[in-house]
């Protein structure tokens, strides 16, 4: 976590940001980095209408990995690998999964 959150920093160096997240423990380690840009907002407990990409996650996971099994960690991501570049480029069906009314402008 602590290299994604400085590789982020980096890349948008010029923007103040608000990450939010939700309470996993990884998001929370008190060895979790301070950025400079990067302020952290914790989403309540229970609340996947703050959480969109849930959606997304869920749909992954009936379409591509339902019924399935995997004999290493090396196939499984190959798997996610392949699935997530087949919705890569289905830019309104993620909309229609993620874009809650009130999140798009």
């Amino acid at each position: 976590m602590n290299i994604f959150l400085q590789e982020f920093s980096e890349a948008f160096q010029e923007y103040r940001i608000i990450l939010v997240m939700d309470k996993a423990a990884w998001h929370r380690s008190k060895d979790l980095s301070v950025v400079d840009n990067i302020r952290y907002i914790y989403q309540p407990p229970y609340s996947p209408e703050l959480n969109p990409v849930e959606h997304l996650w869920e749909y992954i996971r009936e379409k591509y990995f339902k019924n399935a099994y995997w004999l290493s960690m090396a196939t499984l991501e190959e798997a996610l690998s392949a699935a997530l570049k087949k919705i890569t480029d289905c830019s309104e069906m993620i909309q229609s999964l993620v874009g809650f009314h009130w999140a798009i402008i």
